[in-house]
């Protein structure tokens, strides 16, 4: 038995959310570095960050959810080794 519909689309939206929040904390400090340095205007270091972290997070969450794992009836009844 595998997870319903609506436990796996919730499952994605919060680990790509999860994800870009992470992405985040390396992106805006290292944007901010370059914009200050002069290497590009603000918005396309937003951009460009934004398509990385996106990319980055969808790497790693679809292939979590493109075959979900099942629950071993023996762990849903609470035995589990």
């Amino acid at each position: 038995m595998s997870w319903p519909f609506k436990l796996r689309t919730l499952s994605f939206v919060v680990g790509i959310g999860v994800v870009l929040s992470e992405v985040a904390v390396i992106a805006i400090p290292l944007g901010l570095a370059l914009w200050l340095a002069g290497v590009a205007r603000a918005m396309r270091i937003a951009e460009i960050e934004l398509v990385v972290g996106l990319a980055t997070a969808l790497a790693i969450i679809v292939p979590a959810h493109v075959r979900p794992t099942t629950i071993v009836p023996a762990a849903r009844n609470g035995v589990s080794r």
